[in-house]
Parts: C-alpha cells; structure tokens; sequence
C-alpha cells in the first residue's frame, strides 16, 4: 500500500524537480548572456538610442499595445461565455480578463496568479472555483492558438530566418488546425482529460478566437517593432519569430514578465554593434507593454476592492 502510494508521489517530485532544474538552467543561461552583451555597452550609448526614437513610433507602439491589450481580454469574454454562459455580465468580463493579463503579464506565473485574481473578481458573480479553472484553461488553449497561427504564416510565408525550411511546418500547423476545427464541429461540447473536464468552444467561436489571436501578436510584435531602428528591425516578418521565440523562452523561464529571457534572446538576434539600439527598444517597450498596462490594472483593482469593501460593510 505504502509502495503504490509513494511511487506517484517520487513520480510527481521527479517531474517537478526537473522542471525548476530546465527554468534554472535558462535563468542561469539568460544572466550569462545578458552580462556578456550589456558589459560591452556603454549606457550613455543606450540613452541616447532611447532619446532617438521618434514620438509617432512611441504612440504607434502605445497603439498596437490598446489592441493586443483589447485581444487578450476578449480571450476571457469568449472563456466565460463558454463556461458559465450568460452569469456574468459583459462588464464584469471585460474588468476581469483586462486586469488579470495586465497584472499576471507582469507577475508571471500565469496559472497561479490568473487564477486567483479571476476568481477574486468572478467569485462576486457567483462563479465556482472549478470553473475558473476551466476558464483559465480556455484561456490559455486561445493564447497558444494566437501563438500557433503567426508562426505558421510567418513560416508559410518564408522569413529569412527560416533559411528555406519554414514552409513544411507552417503546413503542419495549417493542417493541425483544420483538424482541430472540424473536431469542435462534431458534437463535442465537452473535452475530458483525466478527471478534469471542460467546455469547449464551437468550431465558429474557436476560429474566432484563431482570428483574434493572430491579431492580438501581430498586435505585442507591432509594440516592439515600432521602438526599433527601421535599419536595425528589418522587415516585420523577419522580426516577428524573434519576438514570438523570446516570448516562448521568457515562458519557460518562468521569471516574471519572462523578464531575463527574453531580453537575452532578442539581444542574441542581432549583431553587437545594433545591440545598444535593441537594448533601448526593450526598455521601452517593458515601460509601454509591461509597466503601463500593470499601474493602471493595479490601479482598477485596487478601486474595486475598495467598492467591494465599502458595499459589504454597509
């Protein structure tokens, strides 16, 4: 009895001790980069690159942040609808998955943080723990098909980068969507993995929801793009799977805002000499997409904990 019991628990220590020792390795391997790149540049360099962008590309990059911003949220105006349909109302959808991607984008750890922070908000609208769950599951299926659909036209549509290999799986990620589509169009309104169940969206929602994530990344590749040198980005499809790349591997890291990782990755795509001008991009494009999204979530949650509380002491 004792022996079946511990091997799942030697199993479940085995898996998770590794996956710290993989997120350690990357952070171990980001720093050393980072240190290797930043030592050779000189801040007054970077300053001057970030004096050097012109207002309208900063504006440019303020607007594509509103639009991946308004995409994500309505990952979680679909992910609601689906689970608990018609229990929440628009408003408190749109406030709940605008503030969680704000904050937890910032935070990191996505599964603990938006997990607590859509419940705190939809548990006042009666939503059960199981199905923030779920909520937070559909969630993250639309983010990974936002991810899945650019890199397939980028590889589809053959960026440099890909040095004539992309196109075979682009056509893999094409197909699997198809796939995908015409399963959610049988009579599946239910997806069971193991214990844990789940609504799934219809075949019409889902490629919607394909749809908005294609332009939520084009939209987070767009806020980066427009803070580089025009010299130094190149074309946006070049661009574009170095960004997604970077995202990926902050994710993996699992350091807050993928902080480390991605800035290490990014930096690694260019040249040494177009370093400083990359390096400037970045930190503002933490202080566009990251930073300004986090104050004013925190901001509107912190007023709405302050209603809530006022409300229940009357």
């Amino acid at each position: 009895m004792t022996d079946k019991h511990a091997q799942p628990t030697l199993k479940a220590f085995a898996s998770r001790a590794t996956k710290y020792v993989l997120a350690a390795a990357f952070v171990g391997v980001a720093i050393f980069l980072l240190h290797r790149y930043i030592a050779r540049m000189s801040w007054q360099d970077i300053r001057a690159a970030i004096d050097r962008i012109p207002r309208w590309h900063v504006l440019a990059s303020i607007g594509a942040t509103l639009v991946s911003w308004s995409c994500l949220t309505a990952y979680d105006v679909f992910a609601v609808e689906t689970v608990v349909p018609g229990k929440v109302s628009m408003r408190m959808k749109i406030f709940s998955g605008a503030t969680t991607h704000a904050i937890c984008n910032a935070l990191g750890f996505h599964a603990i943080t938006g997990t607590a922070l859509r419940y705190r908000m939809l548990s006042t609208r009666g939503v059960s723990a199981p199905d923030v769950a779920r909520v937070v599951g559909l969630v993250g299926f639309a983010v990974a098909l936002g991810f899945a659909s650019v890199t397939a036209i980028a590889l589809l549509l053959e960026p440099s980068i890909a040095h004539g290999w992309g196109r075979w799986p682009g056509v893999a990620l094409v197909i699997l969507f198809v796939l995908l589509l015409r399963w959610l169009a049988g009579k599946h309104d239910e997806l069971r993995i193991w214990k844990f169940s789940t609504p799934v969206p219809s075949a019409r929602s889902a490629a919607a929801q394909v749809a908005i994530g294609t332009v939520e990344m084009i939209g987070a590749i767009a806020a980066m793009y427009f803070l580089l040198p025009a010299d130094v980005a190149g074309s946006f499809l070049d661009f574009a799977p170095i960004y997604v790349g970077a995202i990926l591997a902050g994710i993996i890291s699992n350091t807050p805002g993928g902080i480390g990782a991605f800035e290490a990755l990014t930096l690694a795509a260019f040249p040494q000499e177009q370093r400083a001008q990359v390096l400037a991009a970045l930190l503002a494009y933490r202080v566009i997409y990251g930073l300004g999204p986090f104050a004013i979530a925190s901001l509107a949650l912190g007023a709405f904990e302050i209603r809530r509380r006022t409300r229940t002491s009357r």
